[in-house]
């Protein structure tokens, strides 16, 4: 039954979106063979309303969003006003998994350090109503929002979402086409900004976790040159052998190489 809805989601974004057929990309094969390592690439170019696809069949497999989910999380707090920008969430003084969490934070520090205590919080703030009321208006995967997983649905249990289903939705956020206001949209992508250079800007979210024993990691958003916007999502699973340090990493460099490769930037 997912593996239909998922293949009407993607009818859907390609017909009734008025994008082409995607444009397979299998000479990316050699570069993730190259990192060793298993994942997909899917991009959407704006000015040209193209998809092109390294894994259409992966890209069209559901995973779970671990950290990605922080960028709609972000856009449901700053709409429903439970946190602003002015927000401050304050470190307790306990030891964390990761020292950059050990800090007072505000929500763009957060998300820059990717703080999922804070983001718990968040999530608790917002609510399981209102969560699930946004989620759905966002057409956001399939979500298992409940009141027993309200601050760990993202990282665990049956939620899910596909590469499709990312780039659609970061789509309307670039756009400003969400059914929410324009002002929590504009914040949101103003912390979303991961780069920035003379030739581009890349904004976007990491994210990863451990499902049925296995990783997957995900590195989603947009970059903005002077004349075009491309919307991605590189998905990756961990091999055997690799480290998680390398694992981690790859996601980044190969979605770099990637987007040199299309020509879309020069590093």
């Amino acid at each position: 039954m997912k593996q239909q809805l998922f293949a009407f989601f993607l009818f859907f974004v390609c017909v009734a979106g008025r994008a082409s057929v995607p444009v397979e990309m299998p000479e990316l094969q050699t570069l993730f063979d190259r990192y060793g390592i298993e994942g997909s690439f899917l991009i959407y170019d704006l000015k040209e309303n193209r998809y092109q696809v390294y894994n259409p069949e992966r890209c069209n497999t559901a995973f779970c969003p671990a950290s990605s989910f922080k960028i709609p999380n972000t856009l449901i707090a700053l709409e429903t006003g439970v946190v602003n920008l002015e927000t401050i969430f304050p470190w307790n003084g306990e030891k964390m998994r990761l020292k950059g969490w050990e800090q007072d934070l505000d929500i763009s520090g957060a998300f820059r350090v990717s703080a999922v205590p804070v983001y718990q919080e968040i999530a608790r703030r917002i609510g399981v109503e209102r969560m699930q009321h946004y989620l759905r208006l966002f057409h956001y995967g399939e979500m298992d929002v409940r009141a027993d997983n309200l601050d760990v649905f993202w990282l665990e249990g049956e939620s899910a979402i596909t590469s499709y289903q990312q780039v659609y939705f970061l789509k309307q956020l670039y756009t400003g086409s969400l059914p929410v206001s324009d002002r929590a949209m504009e914040q949101t992508r103003r912390i979303m900004l991961y780069e920035q250079t003379d030739q581009y800007r890349l904004s976007g979210k990491t994210g990863a976790a451990v499902r049925s024993g296995k990783d997957i990691a995900w590195f989603v958003g947009w970059i903005e040159t002077a004349d075009n916007t491309w919307i991605f999502a590189t998905n990756t699973g961990k091999e055997e052998l690799l480290s998680i340090e390398n694992f981690l990493q790859i996601r980044i460099d190969i979605t770099w190489e990637i987007l040199e490769k299309l020509g879309i930037i020069i590093r």
